[in-house]
């Protein structure tokens, strides 16, 4: 165990945050519950008929025929499956979805079954038997990878770009982004180790933070339209600037985070570690990314982790003060990377370390679904979290604990859930005003709703009845 190594990645030199750098640092019966996208996961366009082709199909392109069980697969309209599958039940066929299965696995990495609980906490087993990741592409701006002399690795990377010095060549002289990115993709059941979240899914290393652990906006941005550009779904920014500056906008920044929203390409950020209880940092607090904190072993929101307005989502980002699981070791983020000359495996914390898990998450979905909007992977992952605080949204833990499994299956968590009460529900919201719906004419005002980011944006509506526009 001498390649295990315990480190902070909280105060020092490495989170010294100023204003204009920024630190790293078949079924005869489908209930509406299964239409709502709560049952198994299924290939989208399709549905399986018995039955060789014919007229019986009603026109639909046939996908392919299966003599050995005599099933036909049709293509259908994306959303339709439900439906359809419904119709030919009612016309006296047998039909159903075209549900998938997965290889079932538990990594052979033999670091990742006593040390690595902040992937078991977010469900990753479980989620691992759907979709590892593979065919996504995180871009993780940060201070680069270490590419060679290890032995674990990356899985996948592609497109590698430093923005400080113009050339395909991001240099991890830090170790940050090289241990960010083995939380997201890690080589996993190489038998070497530790695991990562979305380990079939590429990294995108994406320099645009010194060796110093600080970078520009300028270069961030330029980062952010590289990514995009070249095709990245996710990007990952373990970065931001001190929350207690209250920075909210940037011209530079700000038109560079709306590039990627609007080419559908999902962002994630640290919330930061100044432990504040009042608001994120910047880009993190911005209305189209996702703010992530962060929560120790007992699934506790950290006291460095920043709270308050902008908050989202939390995740697993350790505690290198204390060993609650008795292991051996500080509660820590477990991943390799290379420091000081030298490879090892290190225990980091911080809401750096919560960030890349739920981009990780994102890939995933991308993966499973690639036709997934970015406010589709939002929803799916503020809706389907384990409650932690109080029930519903609050500004400690924002929607709640990320899983993954729920989320790449529709299954809600601890989000709010509408209650039972009597009264009308007008716009089929599932609040009814009796129950505190302050606008029973709009299906996107209700209790709990996100109200300051996503696809409804900064829109002027109380998006969430709670008296305040936006906020």
């Amino acid at each position: 165990m001498d390649q295990i190594r315990n480190r902070k990645y909280f105060g020092g030199r490495r989170f010294a945050f100023i204003a204009v750098l920024i630190l790293v640092l078949g079924a005869a019966v489908f209930s509406l519950a299964a239409e709502e996208g709560s049952g198994p996961p299924f290939r989208r366009g399709e549905v399986v008929v018995a039955g060789p082709p014919g007229r019986h199909l009603d026109g639909l392109p046939v996908v392919k025929y299966l003599p050995n069980a005599d099933l036909t697969v049709v293509k259908v309209e994306r959303g339709r499956e439900f439906a359809m599958v419904q119709r030919f039940q009612k016309g006296g066929r047998r039909a159903g979805l075209n549900y998938l299965a997965y290889a079932t696995a538990v990594p052979d990495d033999p670091y990742y079954s006593p040390y690595q609980w902040h992937l078991t906490a977010v469900q990753a087993e479980a989620a691992w038997d759907i979709t590892t990741g593979a065919g996504a592409i995180v871009a993780v701006l940060d201070t680069g990878i270490a590419e060679f002399g290890h032995r674990d690795g990356i899985n996948c990377l592609t497109e590698p770009r430093d923005i400080l010095q113009g050339d395909d060549f991001p240099a991890d002289g830090d170790g940050h982004g090289t241990h960010v990115s083995g939380t997201i993709a890690q080589m996993t059941n190489n038998g070497t180790g530790t695991a990562g979240l979305a380990y079939g899914a590429c990294i995108m290393p994406v320099k645009v933070l010194g060796d110093d652990g600080s970078g520009s906006f300028a270069d961030i941005a330029d980062g952010i339209h590289y990514a995009v550009d070249n095709g990245a779904n996710v990007i990952n920014m373990s970065l931001g600037t001190d929350a207690r500056f209250g920075l909210r906008s940037d011209t530079l920044m700000d038109e560079a985070l709306d590039y990627a929203y609007t080419n559908n390409v999902t962002v994630v950020c640290s919330s930061g570690n100044e432990g504040s209880r009042k608001n994120v940092s910047y880009p993190a607090i911005y209305p189209t990314t996702i703010a992530v904190g962060a929560t120790d072993y007992t699934n506790t929101v950290t006291r460095y982790s920043n709270k308050g307005e902008g908050l989202d989502i939390v995740a697993p980002g350790g505690d290198t003060m204390r060993d609650l699981n008795n292991d051996g070791y500080f509660d820590g983020v477990l991943q390799e990377t290379f420091i000081n000359g030298s490879w090892n495996y290190y225990f980091f914390q911080g809401t750096s370390m919560a960030s890349p898990h739920v981009a990780a998450a994102a890939a995933m979905l991308y993966a499973a679904d690639p036709e997934l909007t970015a406010d589709e992977v939002y929803q799916a992952l503020i809706s389907t979290t384990l409650d932690l605080n109080e029930q519903g949204y609050d500004k400690t833990s924002g929607y709640g604990l990320l899983q993954v499994y729920n989320a790449l299956t529709g299954d809600a968590g601890g989000g709010t859930d509408p209650p039972t009460g009597g009264g009308t529900d007008a716009d089929g919201d599932g609040w009814t005003t009796e129950e505190g719906d302050c606008d029973d004419s709009d299906p996107q005002v209700y209790p709990g709703h996100q109200d300051s980011k996503g696809k409804w944006g900064r829109d002027g509506i109380d998006n969430d009845c709670n008296g305040l526009i936006d906020g």
